[in-house]
């Protein structure tokens, strides 16, 4: 799509920024429109070249309302999707979800203290703020919740058949909520999409024992840690990174850590 030369009614160069200024008669811009409008692909042509490219956008978490910065995320990554489709390239959707680690512990416990048919309400009307709160406000200043909520990390990890359906549960309801919000903004993210920190745990013992081969694993007070190099703390002193706590249980971390190589 070109305009003639003698389509242009007026060009001039802005005092200051220098901008150049041009404008176009009416005629040239009908014909421009109508142009574009008999196009099936609007005037915008395919990649030559494409590529397969991943976007990971949403994120949001397991039993959290979405936020401000979940939203920012959804409109540019999947506007960004859509249009990276519409040049031709196939576009791998990844939506990063928060299903593991020590608050799915206090979760899984705060829902045996209501009973899982009151909880499940109270997450089936969409109160996930409420609930999360109130699991974390037990956590915070019952000492005897908070190992149990931690005891309940290493079930899951473990795969206790109990604790495994209360956490399918949870995701569930959370999941009908994460959907009614891009229903409502017309996301293109699907179930499929969805990769949770869950999908890494089978890879998590043999990263730590990866770790251990290369002589990589420290002991810190009954945890087991790796000392990244070049981070440290405000005293100098090297910063670990914890891959399994003393309980046994895995640091969501790990998942991230299997993610990064996978990545690489």
């Amino acid at each position: 799509m070109t305009v003639a030369a003698n389509e242009f009614e007026r060009v001039f160069v802005e005092s200051g920024p220098g901008f150049i200024n041009v404008t176009v008669t009416a005629s040239a811009l009908s014909d421009l429109l109508n142009e574009m409008s008999a196009d099936d692909r609007l005037g915008v042509p395919m990649t030559a070249s494409p590529e397969i490219v991943v976007i990971d956008y949403s994120a949001p978490n397991v039993a959290k309302e979405m936020h401000v910065g979940h939203l920012r995320s959804i409109v540019i990554g999947d506007a960004t999707a859509r249009m990276l489709t519409w040049l031709g390239h196939e576009v791998q959707r990844a939506n990063d979800v928060g299903d593991r680690g020590t608050p799915f512990g206090m979760l899984i416990e705060h829902l045996l203290d209501l009973g899982e048919t009151e909880a499940v309400h109270e997450l089936s009307v969409g109160d996930l703020n409420n609930f999360y709160h109130g699991a974390r406000v037990e956590f915070d200043s019952d000492s005897e919740f908070a190992d149990r909520s931690r005891a309940r990390v290493v079930a899951l990890q473990s795969g206790d058949e109990k604790t495994l359906r209360l956490w399918k549960l949870l995701v569930a309801e959370s999941e009908k909520y994460f959907f009614a919000v891009y229903d409502t903004l017309d996301v293109t993210l699907t179930s499929d999409d969805f990769y949770g920190e869950s999908f890494y745990n089978p890879m998590l013992a043999p990263v730590v024992e990866e770790l251990d081969r290369l002589g990589l694993l420290s002991d810190s007070d009954g945890a087991k840690v790796v000392f990244p190099a070049g981070f440290t703390g405000r005293d100098g002193e090297p910063m670990p990174l914890i891959v399994r706590k003393r309980d046994g249980g895995y640091h969501c971390e790990v998942a991230h850590l299997r993610k990064r190589n996978a990545g690489s």
